[in-house]
């Protein structure tokens, strides 16, 4: 091996000479097979600094997350228990136990390279500290260098080309999150790469999201999910900085709802928040060190869209187009809407109604996507919503999908959608022929699914409720509002 070259399968490996690749009895077992050897630290030439090889960023599908239900978590959880001990031989001994039986487990390759560091086995730090950086890069990217722990490891040749390979991951990380659709699964958030199929999780929560608001033009998200605090149950708001890569867990905001979330592009500039329903006119700014600051009593929302949820099951996002026009009811639904540029009018099948706050332009603004109430029917299991797109030039509306358990569309490209219905997100074309392709895993979009007004909130169709809200070690979900490293 030439000097300067550090192999993450020769460090994971080393355990196994040390006697620490233990089973979960009292007799040793084997580690998992190595990866295959791949060069991930090495001098460009004499004298030139280390550098460390790129992995993928993200996991392949949804059920590499699941870690918390799988063999390595019962290790796991009494590594935490030792390393609040500050026993740290023990907490490599058993996270060593955790991914010997899930290999997958990020968590415990995390707290094993801060094991090793406690130990002062420097030269072992890298190999799991890589791994989980690479698998949730938001969570551990950023940590890996600010972590007291790993203060003399970043020190080190090794250390110093482990900072420069967590910069050139946080811009592609920030890439990865440019081209990714938002979706939800198991009540949390996550950026799928549609074309490459990669995975990137955006919230914490185990389940607890309840709705979210976008910002386009800063890059930000604001998600909404059920936290607790001193015993009681409330709504806490985070946000996702796109940008970034960064994000922050749900801070509580007193209320148990109604909440309103927008967003002001204007002095104070950031997320809005109101408890007390959609009227409320006390609005608080929530800044970028998640701290509250209230505004004005008279202060009024600030234009543009904005998320209301009225109770744990009713999320709804107002946000009406632009260049469209329509006689609106109270619900923001009309029979008929005009296009603005063509002054052409789009209606569907009577006696449907275009609800305005889904309906969203297309990137080169040549066509408009909506959803539409097919009929008032409250019947369970009645088909009343579904998404059409119209052709601004000429006012022709199509009909893509309908749903029983309400849907939702978003753009992905000029002819490129995504929708949410009872199939779960599939991936649309407006070209001919070219067949709907699944997102496995994805059960919906950053918009919450549009109802019929009528239509009773199906309990499936909730985030996951059983327990309390909890964070990624099953640990109730920390209200501070920082992302904590173990």
């Amino acid at each position: 091996m030439p000097r300067g070259r550090v192999s993450a399968s020769v460090a994971l490996c080393l355990g196994l000479a040390s006697g620490l690749w233990l089973g979960c009895g009292d007799k040793p077992a084997p580690p998992p097979p190595p990866p295959p050897a791949v060069p991930d630290a090495r001098p460009a030439d004499a004298g030139a600094a280390l550098t460390i090889d790129e992995l993928p960023l993200g996991a392949a599908d949804l059920a590499a997350f699941g870690w918390r239900r799988r063999a390595g978590q019962r290790a796991f959880r009494q590594a935490r228990i030792a390393e609040g001990r500050e026993d740290w031989a023990r907490v490599v001994t058993l996270c060593t136990q955790a991914l010997a039986a899930d290999p997958g487990h990020l968590d415990a390759a995390w707290l094993i390279a801060i094991g090793f560091a406690e130990l002062g086995q420097l030269d072992r730090v890298l190999a799991p500290l890589r791994q989980a950086a690479a698998g949730d890069f938001a969570k551990w990217g950023p940590a890996s260098l600010e972590h007291p722990a790993l203060a003399a490891f970043l020190a080190t040749p090794t250390g110093e080309a482990w900072r420069r390979r967590v910069e050139l991951d946080r811009a592609r990380y920030a890439a990865a999150l440019a081209r990714a659709l938002i979706v939800t699964a198991d009540g949390d958030l996550y950026g799928v790469e549609v074309d490459t199929g990669r995975w990137h999780r955006l919230t914490r929560t185990v389940g607890a999201v309840l709705g979210a608001l976008e910002a386009p033009a800063a890059r930000q998200i604001a998600y909404v999910a059920r936290v607790k605090r001193a015993g009681k149950r409330e709504l806490g708001i985070g946000t996702i900085d796109l940008a970034r890569g960064r994000g922050s867990r749900p801070v509580p905001v007193g209320s148990a709802g109604p909440i309103a979330v927008a967003y002001s592009a204007q002095p104070p500039i950031g997320f809005w928040v109101a408890t007390g329903g959609p009227r409320a006119i006390a609005w608080r700014q929530f800044d970028d060190e998640y701290h509250f600051h209230a505004l004005a009593k008279a202060t009024p929302r600030p234009p543009g869209a904005w998320l209301e949820i009225t109770g744990k099951l009713s999320v709804r996002v107002h946000a009406l187009p632009s260049n469209v026009t329509a006689d609106w009811d109270e619900q923001s639904l009309a029979s008929a809407i005009r296009i603005g540029s063509s002054n052409r009018i789009v209606s569907v099948p009577s006696p449907g109604l275009i609800d305005g706050n889904t309906a969203a332009w297309s990137p080169d603004r040549v066509h408009l996507a909506f959803v539409a109430q097919l009929d008032d029917h409250c019947a369970a299991g009645a088909v009343n919503t579904a998404v059409f797109v119209a052709d601004a030039a000429t006012g022709g509306a199509r009909e893509l999908e309908r749903s029983a358990s309400g849907i939702a569309v978003t753009w992905l490209a000029e002819r490129r959608l995504a929708v949410a219905g009872d199939h779960g997100v599939t991936v649309r074309s407006l070209d001919d022929g070219v067949a709907p392709v699944a997102i496995a895993g994805a059960t919906g979009l950053m918009s919450p699914r549009e109802r019929p007004r009528c239509a009773p909130v199906s309990a499936a169709d909730a985030p996951a409720a059983d327990g309390e809200p909890a964070g990624d070690d099953g640990e109730p979900v920390d209200p501070t509002g920082a992302e904590p490293a173990h």
